[in-house]
């Protein structure tokens, strides 16, 4: 009896820990979801690899958010409503395709792709300094990966922090570089 209670007792403190942490089955895509979901991300972005999806939450505008990794290691996230139709603006892989054929340089490009809409260009000059000196006081260590305008309307900025134990930190900001969110 006593192991009863005490495997009750702890399924109750993770069921109720869960729920708390927002870890709930609301918050789970199921399969089907999934699946209908990545396949609309990959046909937005028109190709890569599917290496999250999630739903949004009540600050959202989006039901859905996937994460889609290009061959260059790259990578979006696309904004889908409840019926899978995308709301946002992604990139897509033949936008970073041409650019693996050629070396890449270490710095941003001085000249904009044209292929690419001005909200998924890196940051640069002193809108990279800024963005990248309000993560990094953000995150207090790290270092910045990437950069790139939004055309959310919530954030005008993301910075990508990559942390020493390896996890990829995305600080969102405003026009005036204040945090508006980090997804961790």
């Amino acid at each position: 009896m006593k192991k009863t209670l005490t495997a009750v007792s702890l399924g109750l403190i993770l069921a109720l820990s869960l729920s708390a942490c927002g870890g709930g089955a609301s918050a789970a895509v199921s399969q089907g979801d999934r699946e209908k979901a990545s396949e609309a991300a990959l046909k937005a972005t028109g190709g890569g690899a599917v290496t999250d999806a999630e739903r949004g939450d009540e600050d959202d505008k989006y039901a859905f958010e996937v994460e889609v990794t290009f061959d260059n290691g790259a990578d979006t996230d696309v904004e889908l409503d409840e019926n899978f139709k995308v709301l946002n603006n992604p990139p897509k892989a033949s936008d970073f395709a041409a650019k693996a054929e050629t070396s890449a340089p270490a710095e941003p490009e001085a000249s904009p792709d044209v292929r690419m809409d001005a909200d998924d260009r890196p940051l640069t000059g002193q809108t990279l300094e800024k963005a990248s000196a309000a993560a990094l006081k953000t995150t207090k260590r790290g270092k910045v990966i990437e950069t790139g305008g939004s055309d959310d309307r919530d954030h005008a900025y993301e910075v990508d922090v990559l942390m020493p134990n390896g996890e990829d930190v995305t600080v969102e900001l405003d026009k005036a570089f204040k945090v508006t969110k980090i997804d961790r």
